[in-house]
């Protein structure tokens, strides 16, 4: 049997109106992430093709309508949530959503609202794709970024970091002290348009459009499961506060960094009164309010997208038993 996602799609396609019986009752929620301008296959054109696929196919909700249940002739309910916080939210993803009138909840780190400052895995991948040499000591290793071999370096650097303790303080040291500065390899623009956080005035304004909201998505983007409790309430907390602050309004809202959470990731934000928390396709025991299911839109195909929608909760299962996978 064939797993692959892409392989089912090209056979059977979307098809939203013969899936409408069938489909979850409950809204469908996307995740997006960054949508820079130009140069990668979801960008800015390719996004607005998709909104305008949705919104042919689909109703778009807003968070508060995530219990309710529509009968099987109604459209599938689509709730549009944005991962990190970037910079390009503001200025690519907000100008199309508000010409179509669509509401979206933006899940932002508070690490990258600051100049010169980025997320780990921004900066990984921005080594991968703009780095100029043959490569770089790191802790007296020599990463090799000749062509053939940077992918396979960039994976050894993925994990050397991520083993660093305390996390991610000890990774966020390393690459700030002893990796090639980001300024060295990329130009002003591509920073800002593939790196660089919202602003917190950006953020204030988003947060001000009655379409949009904000959510916490931590303040450095770890691996929640591995920091300690103090540093879970640390992430969780500071981000929290620095919206509420910026924004004016009470943060109701998480999604948790790369899906992963732990049951004590749950218990802080049972103490903060957080509302609803989003992962992927991870449930531990606990609040299901807490750990509400996501589908990934990472590739520019239609079908393929309509296809997660319709069949968005079914894919959830299928994958988190490694029946079906992205590729």
């Amino acid at each position: 049997m064939n797993t692959s996602l892409r392989y089912w799609t090209a056979r059977f396609g979307s098809r939203p109106s013969v899936a409408r019986p069938l489909a979850a009752r409950k809204p469908v929620v996307l995740i997006y992430h960054g949508v820079p301008r130009t140069g990668v296959s979801l960008d800015a054109a390719t996004f607005e093709e998709q909104i305008v696929f949705l919104r042919e196919h689909f109703d778009f909700v807003r968070v508060d309508d995530l219990t309710t249940r529509r009968s099987g002739l109604e459209r599938i309910r689509v709730l549009l949530t944005f991962d990190d916080g970037f910079r390009n939210n503001a200025e690519v993803v907000a100008p199309i959503l508000r010409r179509y009138g669509i509401p979206a909840v933006f899940f932002v780190c508070s690490r990258h609202a600051q100049q010169d400052r980025y997320l780990w895995f921004s900066y990984l991948r921005s080594l991968e794709r703009w780095f100029r040499g043959n490569g770089f000591t790191f802790r007296g290793e020599f990463m090799n970024m000749s062509p053939t071999e940077r992918p396979s370096t960039i994976k050894r650097l993925w994990k050397m970091l991520l083993d660093l303790r305390p996390h991610p303080q000890g990774m966020y040291e390393a690459i700030e002290n002893e990796c090639p500065r980001l300024a060295d390899m990329a130009s002003a623009s591509e920073i800002a348009d593939y790196c660089e956080g919202m602003s917190a005035e950006q953020i204030g304004e988003m947060a001000a459009d009655p379409l949009f909201e904000i959510g916490i998505h931590t303040a450095d983007h770890p691996y929640l499961s591995r920091c300690t409790e103090p540093e879970i309430d640390q992430q969780i907390s500071q981000n929290k506060n620095w919206i509420e602050t910026v924004t004016g309004k009470k943060c109701r809202l998480i999604a948790y960094p790369l899906g992963d959470f732990n049951a004590a990731v749950l218990r802080q934000c049972e103490a903060l009164n957080v509302q609803y928390g989003f992962s992927t396709d991870r449930r531990i025991p606990g609040s299901a309010s807490l750990q509400l299911p996501r589908v990934g839109v990472y590739q520019p195909s239609l079908d393929e997208l309509g296809f997660k929608v319709c069949w968005g909760k079914a894919l959830i299962r299928l994958q988190s038993h490694g029946y079906l996978t992205n590729n």
